[in-house]
């Protein structure tokens, strides 16, 4: 069974300005009628230069998830493939469309990224627009499902709501048994990833990972809390003074 914990907490600069955490997420196991259970992860970034940037991500999140769970509702794991994200992203794209046009703002107020994963026991699909990264274990290969999406300039990336995104979307699917998985926002990444060799950084993921592995699933809700103080210690905050979101994933015995 799937042991899940997440996080999303405010960054220091943030926090100095007086402004709300911009991340959001979701992660937990789907029970669909076909008797297989989906582990759903998704994490969003608004964008600091939106106005509604942290309303972005989480419309993101919460439209997504409801897409994802009307698509596997109608469908068998082995029939997802990269059309059914597509729809998905285009759900998101039209419901900020239309909160913008609700609250007469422009759609790029609500800019922000995603990354997804949807994994069944048989299939994996991941999916993501923009910076941050999804890393996926699978026996003991490990490494970054898509490289961070820097866009055509420094500290600039893709966001769901530009005209293009669609051409800025990566998708992946696999059959490989995906084991672990972790996802996390752009204030993580230069903690959770090694830029020169272009893997993750073990060290920074495995402590927390040693620890899910070992609680059972009705035990992993109490150490969201924990994650978060973690999030939010001296050690992070002097490192990185961005919002931080970090999903952990495991079915991996101790």
């Amino acid at each position: 069974m799937w042991k899940v914990i997440r996080a999303s907490v405010v960054g220091t600069s943030h926090v100095d300005s007086n402004l709300p955490c911009q991340d959001d997420c979701y992660a937990d196991v789907m029970l669909i009628t076909d008797g297989l259970d989906y582990l759903v992860c998704l994490v969003s970034d608004g964008a600091g230069s939106a106005k509604e940037g942290g309303k972005g991500a989480e419309l993101a999140c919460v439209t997504a998830r409801s897409s994802i769970e009307a698509t596997l509702g109608n469908l068998s794991s082995s029939s997802l493939d990269e059309t059914h994200v597509e729809e998905w992203i285009k759900d998101i794209r039209r419901a900020i469309y239309e909160t913008a046009d609700a609250n007469a703002l422009r759609a790029r107020d609500y800019a922000c990224t995603l990354l997804g994963a949807v994994v069944s026991p048989n299939k994996a699909v991941f999916f993501q627009i923009g910076d941050g990264a999804i890393v996926a274990s699978s026996g003991y290969a490990q490494g970054v499902v898509f490289w961070p999406d820097s866009g055509l300039y420094a500290n600039m990336t893709n966001f769901v709501t530009e005209e293009d995104a669609l051409a800025h979307l990566h998708i992946s699917v696999t059959s490989a048994r995906i084991d672990e998985i972790t996802l996390f926002s752009d204030g993580l990444q230069r903690l959770a990833l090694s830029f020169e060799q272009r893997t993750p950084h073990i060290p920074f993921f495995e402590p927390m990972l040693n620890v899910l592995r070992r609680q059972k699933p009705v035990e992993c809700e109490a150490l969201d809390e924990q994650l978060a103080r973690f999030l939010n210690s001296s050690q992070i905050n002097g490192r990185t003074d961005d919002d931080k979101t970090l999903v952990l994933a495991t079915r991996r015995a101790p």
